[in-house]
């Protein structure tokens, strides 16, 4: 079966609860069969954007007896670099969907290959432009194309339970730095082949730390923080160009995040960095000026704990 509801942008806003037709529902003296989702965007940054707009206009939920499909209408304009380290873009709030286990997530994007993504952005922090879109320093802009976006979206094969009468809370969440590429005879498109991470709110902890600013500033730098699975030694992320490949590497880091400058109230400034939704366990951290060198070279170790959030930090090497 297959169940199709609707939000609008201020119905979204408001939390309002739209029920299922045909989705199940409880009376008086039944018992529950529905529940309440709500879904966020949020991303790890990339060098060098001024903006990565992403237009959704539905979210389809697999489970093993229906598909229901979620149409947002007017569909979200959403600038991911509004919404790094910890924060996130909402996209449903307390949805009410069929109770009962999912076998996977799609979010219906716009992102078609040779689309004018970008046309009428007037430059300002939102994204007012067509289909979905990058704009980088210097100004130019480029469709953001997602192969078979127009068909599939984007597809996350977490499976996840929609408790009876809960509430569950995901984020989605995009790494950029390994999303973004511009393969040859692609321009001006550029390929988005989304790295996202679906994880359970109630379920993760925060990276976050200070980075010395003699690291963060030093000439060229543009400086980053990378997080590897346990026992891996910090290594630069692979490219694919090949439009098609779903293939990833699992010596890719699971998560980065750019440094960015602070000025703290008394003038002086400092280099921070945070990465937010990061499932529990051990990890290396380090620090990186340009993806391929990494201060330490064998990572800080990282222990990360649900509703907690961890401090690592990142200091000038001792003199040899």
């Amino acid at each position: 079966m297959t169940c199709t509801s609707k939000r609008t942008g201020m119905s979204i806003l408001l939390a309002a609860v739209v029920a299922f037709a045909g989705c199940g529902g409880s009376g008086s003296g039944e018992s529950a069969t529905t529940g309440f989702l709500s879904l966020g965007v949020s991303d790890g940054p990339v060098h060098n954007a001024l903006k990565v707009c992403i237009t959704f206009n539905e979210i389809e939920l697999k489970s093993a007896s229906e598909t229901t499909i979620i149409t947002l209408e007017p569909p979200r304009k959403i600038n991911l670099l509004n919404f790094q380290g910890a924060n996130a873009a909402p996209l449903l709030i307390d949805e009410e969907v069929t109770a009962g286990d999912y076998q996977w997530m799609r979010l219906g994007i716009d992102a078609v290959r040779g689309t004018m993504g970008g046309a009428g952005d007037t430059n300002g922090t939102d994204c007012d432009g067509q289909a979905s879109y990058i704009i980088m320093e210097g100004g130019s802009v480029h469709n953001l194309y997602v192969p078979s976006g127009a068909n599939t979206g984007l597809k996350l094969v977490s499976g996840f339970t929609v408790p009876a009468n809960g509430s569950p809370d995901f984020t989605a969440e995009f790494d950029l730095a390994r999303s973004i590429t511009a393969p040859p005879g692609l321009s001006p498109d550029v390929l988005l082949k989304p790295v996202i991470r679906l994880v359970n709110n109630v379920e993760v902890g925060t990276l976050t730390g200070r980075v010395a600013t003699e690291l963060a500033t030093a000439d060229g730098c543009e400086p980053s923080v990378y997080v590897f699975d346990d026992g891996i030694k910090p290594n630069p992320i692979g490219i694919d160009n090949d439009p098609e490949s779903t293939e990833t590497d699992p010596n890719d880091p699971v998560a980065t995040a750019m440094v960015n400058e602070q000025t703290n109230n008394d003038g002086s400034v400092e280099w921070n960095y945070t990465i937010g939704f990061m499932l529990p366990g051990d990890y290396e951290a380090a620090f990186t000026c340009d993806g391929a060198t990494f201060e330490p070279v064998d990572g800080n170790p990282v222990s990360i704990d649900v509703n907690v959030t961890t401090i690592v930090d990142f200091e000038l090497p001792p003199p040899q």
